[in-house]
């Protein structure tokens, strides 16, 4: 395995060690008597160390002549990102690795990447390079790009369902020309409900540009609303319940997308500004420093790599886990992209204000989402327990609450539920 190091002892050893302690792990475990399944779990916690002490060898012989970048191919990737070397770690039969390793996210809000790729970034900061795409996600430009694809849809959408009520529903209203306010003037009412940095510090003649469309989105908005809940109240032949909730819940849905749009312009000027505090912190260091400094990066997050298994009290190896499937990256980007729309307030909030949208990392072993408060970012194990939805809800669910600094949710849940109390 691993030929672009087959050369390099310190990448044959680690890798040779892992080799024979997974080779006798497996014919300890197989036998079923109660004193080899002790000295098997003893091996496999070997094991575990042994993932680290070859992913910094790889890193050590790649990072040797100072690269301005780092890449890392198909057999590396599925080592770094899943613990899985074929042949020697167990995985699930049907897992097909050429379809993991070609899965890409759609664009949405979130910065996501594989450890893997958090690896290569992390080197490219050090060295004051541009910062590699992801493997598994658009850039920032292309993210954005892909939420105003998406907004453009939610729009034709909603449109055309309300053309379908106006045409059961005649009134005075002129749809054709409500539509066009409301499409035209969306992204500009959002900037003044956001107090973006273009209307905060503005010259005056924009800040009246914008909040003179922003009141032609507002009355139409008004009359719009009004228009279908009349058609709800007809007494002849009301509008459905259900079809008049989901015209408010496709409308909502607009100003969401919006709103996430403007979030990830805004976070154009805070991905920056990250990647030069830590340049400028390692600019005077020599080439060995700077690998080093790589390393000590690594370390501080194996730390916190741990966090998602102990919180769902299983197993903290970063090997893959026997006879398991990992996630599929689109399905559970997708997902985390839904989840926030319920909840689009979280980005309100102090912590992003300061250091813009957290960062999603795909991080091996397995174990309940987390957030990192240390790097502003979401940790998703690639082999959840109890469920991904449960991985993804605790991921955002820790980082809502790390980042109430205002104390919105804290208080009334320390205070105002009795059964919490002193918890």
């Amino acid at each position: 395995m691993f030929k672009r190091w087959e050369n390099i002892p310190e990448v044959s050893q680690a890798f040779e060690k892992l080799d024979d302690r997974a080779f006798k792990y497996k014919k300890l475990i197989s036998t079923g008597k109660s004193e080899d399944r002790t000295e098997a779990q003893r091996i496999w916690n070997d094991m575990s160390g042994s993932y680290w002490e070859l992913l910094f060898a790889i890193l050590e012989a790649q990072t040797k002549n100072n690269p301005q970048s780092l890449s890392f191919d198909t057999q590396e990737r599925l080592f770094i990102d899943l613990g899985f070397i074929p042949g020697v770690l167990e995985i699930n039969k049907d897992f097909r690795p050429d379809i993991f390793l070609n899965s890409k996210c759609n664009g949405g809000i979130f910065p996501t990447m594989t450890f893997s790729d958090y690896i290569a970034s992390c080197w490219a900061m050090i060295n004051g390079n541009e910062t590699p795409e992801s493997v598994i996600a658009p850039n920032l430009d292309g993210r954005i790009s892909a939420l105003k694809e998406t907004l453009i849809n939610a729009q034709n959408e909603r449109n055309n369902f309300l053309t379908e009520i106006s045409k059961l529903y005649p009134s005075n209203l002129n749809i054709s020309k409500a539509i066009s306010d409301l499409d035209s003037n969306l992204i500009s009412t959002m900037k003044v409900n956001m107090r973006v940095p273009e209307y905060r510090e503005g010259s005056e003649t924009t800040r009246q540009s914008l909040s003179k469309q922003r009141k032609i989105y507002i009355d139409s908005e008004k009359a719009v609303l009004l228009f279908v809940s009349s058609a709800q109240k007809n007494q002849e032949n009301p509008l459905s319940l259900p079809k008049y909730e989901k015209f408010l819940e496709l409308h909502e849905n607009t100003k969401i997308i919006a709103k996430k749009i403007l979030y990830s312009e805004i976070d154009r000027i805070k991905i920056s500004r990250r990647a030069k505090k830590i340049t400028d912190s390692c600019a005077s260091m020599t080439p060995q420093m700077k690998r080093a400094q790589l390393k000590d990066t690594i370390v501080k997050k194996r730390d916190y790599l741990t966090v998602p298994a102990k919180n769902a009290r299983v197993d903290t190896s970063p090997l893959c886990q026997p006879d398991s499937i990992p996630i599929d990256y689109k399905k559970n980007s997708a997902e985390l992209e839904y989840m926030s729309n319920l909840d689009i307030e979280m980005f309100n909030v102090p912590r992003v204000r300061m250091y813009g949208i957290p960062t999603v990392i795909f991080i091996p072993g397995q174990g309940l989402g987390t957030y990192d408060w240390s790097d502003h970012s979401l940790l998703i194990p690639v082999f959840p327990v109890g469920g991904e939805d449960k991985s993804l809800s605790y991921a955002l669910g820790t980082f809502r609450w790390d980042s109430d600094e205002d104390r919105k949710l804290k208080t009334p849940y320390e205070q105002q539920i009795k059964e919490n109390r002193k918890k």
